[in-house]
């Protein structure tokens, strides 16, 4: 095992992580346990990394099974260890490629993304945080085309971006006919600038609501939404 990857345990599954690729942040969790409360159906997952959210989303919905897409074939064969390593072997498929050219017969009921998402900035050093992080391979266009290619006329779509990064991707999903219906704004600490923000979206153009998450208070301590939300996966949270 490379010597900067490591094991992170949830209650259900464990995924090596980081050496290729990134390593698990709390905001990833935070997006994959606030997803799969909209998700459904057949799902994909763009840019799975690790393949934490395909984990999550498939703990959520045993029912369901879940395409997971990794451009880079080092990170994809991470992912592919993990799942098999998973109870989920039998839920997700893990491919390697890009969005651009990925195809599918059937659309999807569920497409989610945690998408990479600086623009024209400091090169990362290694090839692998580089895709990872910043958008060359993949930008807000590229993510709206995607899904507006692939998801089904009564689907939803889940994405997390940073707030300067999530305006491009509404102007981009706009000029496609798709709409954001619901955003959760999410603050390291209720006195911080927000951090992300998470959507849901659609080809429905219905009202938008908003709501905003607090990771942690000001003793240091999680919020109880936070630990609510995160209850089903984190050891530490008991299960509410």
């Amino acid at each position: 095992m490379a010597a900067s990857r490591s094991i992170f345990r949830f209650k259900q599954f464990q995924l090596a992580h980081g050496n290729p690729g990134l390593k698990i942040s709390t905001e990833a969790c935070l997006f994959g346990a606030w997803a799969s409360q909209w998700a459904q159906g057949r799902m994909l997952d763009i840019g799975t990394g690790s393949g934490l959210l395909a984990c999550m989303l498939a703990q959520k919905h045993p029912e369901s099974l879940i395409d997971a897409l990794e451009i880079l074939p080092e990170v994809a064969m991470l992912a592919t260890d993990n799942v098999l390593k998973s109870p989920f072997k039998e839920q997700i498929s893990v491919h390697t490629g890009d969005l651009q050219h990925f195809s599918s017969e059937d659309p999807y009921d569920f497409i989610a993304c945690n998408p990479p998402f600086f623009h024209q900035h400091l090169a990362a050093d290694k090839k692998d945080l580089q895709v990872a992080i910043h958008d060359d391979l993949l930008t807000a266009q590229d993510l709206a085309i995607g899904i507006h290619r692939l998801l089904g006329q009564q689907g939803q779509f889940a994405v997390i971006y940073p707030p300067f990064a999530m305006e491009k991707f509404i102007v981009a999903c706009s000029e496609l006919g798709l709409q954001i219906n619901h955003k959760a704004y999410v603050f390291p600490r209720e006195t911080s600038a927000v951090l992300r923000v998470m959507a849901i979206g659609s080809r429905d153009n219905s009202a938008q609501s908003h709501e905003n998450l607090v990771i942690k208070q000001a003793d240091e301590s999680y919020t109880e939404t936070f630990k609510k939300l995160l209850s089903d996966y984190y050891l530490q949270f008991p299960l509410h």
